[in-house]
């Protein structure tokens, strides 16, 4: 099947007699300025519950899916990043491009909107985007000072974000999943 490109083209629908702005696909959306958001998401990240964020990150992963010229499985993972980082684009998230680290997935979000220190709304976000996606459970951790996102099964997701709190780079993160003793 051909790769395309997304298009952004009247992706979003403004009715100003109603007050109302909807996406192509008819899902009512809120306008939010990233002052508004950024406490709302620090709030979430201090409580330890990014629920609401990895749920929008699938929300966008249906827009994206339903954008595809065929199921995620079967495109390259180019047209799938240049969907998902269209998608993420206009929803103001940054722009997402992907890298191959050996054996490694990583998504790297240029432009990231200053919500938590961490980054781990766009960590939860980009979770929830992948899961859909690929329809099976993803994690995408957070490296360490950079805008860079690791991603893995959950089940070792905590141990990756210790590697990385502790100052391990992408690289030795990398190599340590890629060894034979690795989680």
């Amino acid at each position: 099947m051909a790769d395309s490109h997304f298009d952004p083209g009247g992706f979003f629908q403004f009715d100003l007699a109603h007050g109302r702005v909807r996406t192509r696909g008819g899902a009512r959306v809120i306008v939010l300025a990233e002052n508004v958001l950024a406490p709302l998401i620090n709030t979430a990240v201090q409580n330890g519950d990014l629920t609401s964020i990895r749920t929008l990150g699938s929300q966008l992963g249906s827009i994206v899916a339903q954008a595809l010229p065929g199921p995620a499985s079967t495109l390259s993972a180019q047209a799938v990043i240049s969907h998902a980082g269209g998608v993420m684009s206009l929803y103001g998230w940054g722009r997402l491009k992907l890298e191959q680290w050996g054996g490694a997935v990583v998504l790297v979000v240029e432009g990231l909107p200053p919500l938590d220190e961490d980054n781990l709304a766009v960590a939860a976000l980009l979770g929830g985007m992948f899961s859909t996606l690929s329809a099976s459970e993803v994690a995408c951790v957070p490296i360490a000072r950079t805008t860079k996102y690791i991603m893995v099964d959950p089940r070792i997701a905590e141990q990756v974000w210790a590697w990385s709190k502790s100052g391990d780079n992408l690289a030795t993160i990398a190599s340590r999943l890629g060894s034979p003793e690795a989680p």
